[in-house]
């Protein structure tokens, strides 16, 4: 896919061999490419339920295209651990084990959640867009802050949290 659109839209697809990823003394990711440094560096997933670790668009800090990375797993070890610790931290997606209640109060719902053996609560504005049931049976869930969380199999969930939750489900 990379190589077939890449002259289309005007992105490079990065040669692995070529992409070092580290970070500084201040916890940021750096690129060098090529042996050229591209400084501060943002990592994107063009597909990251799907695909979490293939096709990671590269930006600089101004949101600037640099390319893409086809497979991360053709990274060297070091910058292959930094790329999936930041993908891993910044598509963080935790998984709610029971819905207790949704409650709508001026045009927000108000969601009370199980998540681990934790409680959470949370906000959801636009319901209709905020709950996404997916082709691979599971409810991704977006918040007002854009936290997300998901329920990976709708159907394994108890039966109240399914219940709650049938009413928005589109």
């Amino acid at each position: 896919m990379c190589d077939k659109y890449s002259q289309a839209l005007n992105l490079e697809c990065l040669n692995p061999d070529g992409v070092s990823l580290s970070r500084n003394k201040n916890g940021f990711i750096i690129m060098t490419l090529n042996g050229d440094d591209k400084g501060r560096v943002k990592l994107t997933r063009a597909f990251p339920n799907d695909m979490p670790y293939s096709f990671i668009g590269v930006t600089d800090i101004e949101d600037r295209e640099i390319g893409i990375i086809r497979q991360l797993s053709q990274l060297d070890s070091n910058s292959l651990a930094v790329a999936k610790e930041e993908l891993d931290k910044r598509y963080f997606l935790p998984e709610i084990s029971q819905i207790n209640s949704i409650k709508e109060k001026m045009g927000s719902f108000y969601f009370e959640t199980t998540i681990g053996n934790k409680k959470k609560n949370f906000a959801v504005k636009d319901i209709s867009r905020s709950i996404r049931f997916t082709p691979d049976n599971s409810v991704l869930v977006s918040d007002v802050d854009g936290n997300r969380y998901a329920i990976p199999d709708f159907d394994k969930i108890k039966r109240k949290t399914k219940r709650l939750l049938e009413p928005y489900l589109y």
